[in-house]
């Protein structure tokens, strides 16, 4: 795992790689592999948590996933994010209204 995935999980802040000198500059592949690993990971262990501890991950996954639905170019890395608010029972529609993968 990348270490600003790392910092990321082991503080729950939100994904904010940029460089300095260029503050929209696309993330690398390896951030959305190990985005993909990490979601998955604290998606299953969500799943056997009080549906109470559940809300700040669902809200943090709608923050991603928005994220990936305008910085991503990869359909499953938004699929692994939608597939895992929805088993923590999240039905909430998030995103851009128009972009790519308005619709995934």
């Amino acid at each position: 795992m990348s270490a600003f995935l790392r910092a990321a999980a082991d503080n729950d802040a939100v994904f904010e790689k940029e460089s300095p000198m260029n503050p929209h500059a696309p993330r690398p592949a390896e951030f959305w592999d190990d985005l993909e690993r990490m979601v998955a990971r604290r998606v299953e262990a969500a799943l056997h948590d009080r549906p109470a501890k559940r809300d700040a991950l669902i809200e943090y996954l709608r923050h991603v996933e928005e994220m990936a639905r305008t910085e991503c170019d990869r359909r499953q890395t938004v699929q692994i994010i939608a597939s895992g608010r929805s088993l923590l029972g999240d039905r909430r529609a998030v995103g851009p209204e128009e972009g790519p993968f308005t619709r995934a």
